[in-house]
This record gives structure tokens, C-alpha cells and sequence, in this order.
């Protein structure tokens, strides 16, 4: 399947941008292995295209996974006014929001809380195991004491409890449609704070117009907007000018770090 990706699709883009904690391995020829759920596809850029080598019958949950169907052309035309914004959504084009699967979601951003990048990665490779993919909760539950033996400090205790009350149905992974009942569901899970509710919410269940803050958008609003929230923070496409200012004021300080060491 040849995806026309126009300049939006960029899948280094994608994969460097903060969202992908899990499923996502980058091989030697550039491509990347992409698992979900019990799909796999080999995703390899050719251009402005992509092309997503996987079983027919699997093309229409890739579609989704990848949000085709979103214009981010017009979110770009939608940042009137911004003169930083506009910069990040140059240096950032070519990245979507990914549709993840809510359970991947939940754990994977439950594991990133107070973490780093190697940190995290080793975590969960080592909760995978020989598995191609992050087990269900029902298959995890009888042997959820494995997590305290997977580098995950304090947060081996929130997911072995988020598992206990998953399997016992006082929590469930079905959230609320409105936005702000299903930001209070999962604020009351043990372990999931402000950061990662809106994490879960959009990248777990596409709530575009949620936008997480970390020490990286407090950078932002600091450096670029006299330490105010910018107006975008209340926009329908906020959680989408949250990624690629993250995208562009991470990867664009790493690099001006690297070239001072030069």
C-alpha cells in the first residue's frame, strides 16, 4: 500500500517526535517494524511517500492507526499570527498523531512518568519479552509480580494495581466520550496524573484538543511566549501544535547543544 503523503507523512519525524514509546522498531535499511495490537506492518519512506508493506485485509486499521483522514494542511492554515508556532509547524510537518490502541497507550505513558527515553525503552522491551507485542491486560494479570523485576521503580506498583482493579472490573478501558469525563477517569487511576491523562487522551483516544505540558512546553512558553500559555493551548488542534513545538524546540536545542560541543 502506497500512502501519497504530500510532505505530511514523515515517519523519522514521526518516530522522533515524543509520542512512540511502543511498537515502533527502527531497522538498518531505514524502515520501521510498526506493531499494534496483533497487527505488524514494515512502514519505509520513499520521498513524500510511504509505503506500508502489510496483509490487505490490514489496510484499513493502518489507514486509522496513521489518522489519513486528517487535513494537517489545514492546521497549518489555522496558525494565523504565530510567528513561532509557524516556525515549529515547518520544522515538524510530516508528523501525525498517532491513533494508539488506549491499553498501549495507558501502560506505555504510565512507564514514561519521571523517565527517560533508554530508560523507558529498556523497560518495555523487557516487559515484551519474546512477545511481538504489549500482552492484554487479562494475559498480564497472572503474572503482573514479573514488573517489579522490569526497572520500572515506583510505577511497578501503579501498573500491577491499574492490572488487580482492570481484572476485577472497578476499572475499565472504556472511557467517556466527553472530554473531560473521561480526563477524570483516568486521573483516577493510581499513578496517572495531569501529564498523563493527556498523554492517554491524545494519543490514546484522539482528543486532538488536549495538549500535555512537560519541562519541555514550559521551555516553550518561557522562551517564546513570556512564560504565558500561548493562545493555540485552547485550540481544537492544540494537542497537534503541542507536538511539533515539542518536536522543534527538543530536536532544535539538541542540535544547537551538539554544534557548541563542535
Amino acid at each position: 500500500m502506497i500512502i501519497k503523503g504530500k510532505g505530511y507523512f514523515d515517519l523519522k519525524k514521526i518516530y522522533e517526535s515524543g509520542q512512540v514509546l511502543i511498537g515502533w522498531d527502527a531497522r538498518e535499511d531505514g524502515s520501521f517494524a510498526v506493531t499494534s495490537t496483533d497487527k505488524t506492518a514494515i512502514c519505509t519512506q520513499k520521498g513524500k511517500d510511504v509505503v506500508i508493506d502489510c496483509p490487505k485485509e490490514d489496510e484499513k486499521f493502518w489507514k486509522n492507526y496513521f489518522d489519513l483522514k486528517t487535513d494537517y494542511a489545514a492546521f497549518e492554515a489555522a496558525a494565523e499570527g504565530d510567528d513561532y508556532l509557524k516556525e515549529a509547524l515547518d520544522y515538524g510537518r510530516g508528523i501525525r498523531i498517532l491513533r494508539q490502541e488506549i491499553w498501549e497507550a495507558l501502560f506505555s505513558f504510565i512507564v514514561s512518568q519521571n523517565n527517560n527515553i533508554p530508560r523507558i525503552t529498556k523497560s518495555l522491551r523487557k516487559i515484551k519479552g519474546d512477545c511481538p507485542v504489549l500482552k492484554r491486560p487479562e494475559e498480564m494479570y497472572p503474572e503482573r509480580e514479573m514488573l517489579r523485576d522490569c526497572g520500572l521503580g515506583y510505577r511497578d506498583d501503579y501498573l500491577i494495581n491499574l492490572l488487580e482493579e482492570l481484572n476485577a472490573g472497578t476499572k475499565t478501558l472504556k472511557f467517556s466520550e466527553d472530554t473531560e469525563k473521561a480526563y477524570a477517569e483516568l486521573t483516577a487511576i493510581r499513578g496517572v496524573g495531569p501529564k498523563v491523562a493527556n498523554c492517554v487522551l491524545l494519543f490514546g483516544l484522539h482528543r486532538m484538543e488536549r495538549c500535555p505540558v512537560d519541562t519541555w512546553m514550559r521551555k516553550v512558553f518561557d522562551l517564546h511566549y513570556d512564560n504565558k500559555a500561548p493562545e493555540w493551548v485552547c485550540s481544537p488542534n492544540a494537542g497537534y501544535y503541542q507536538q511539533v513545538t515539542f518536536f522543534y524546540e527538543r530536536t532544535a536545542a539538541s542540535k544547537k547543544e551538539s554544534k557548541n560541543k563542535g
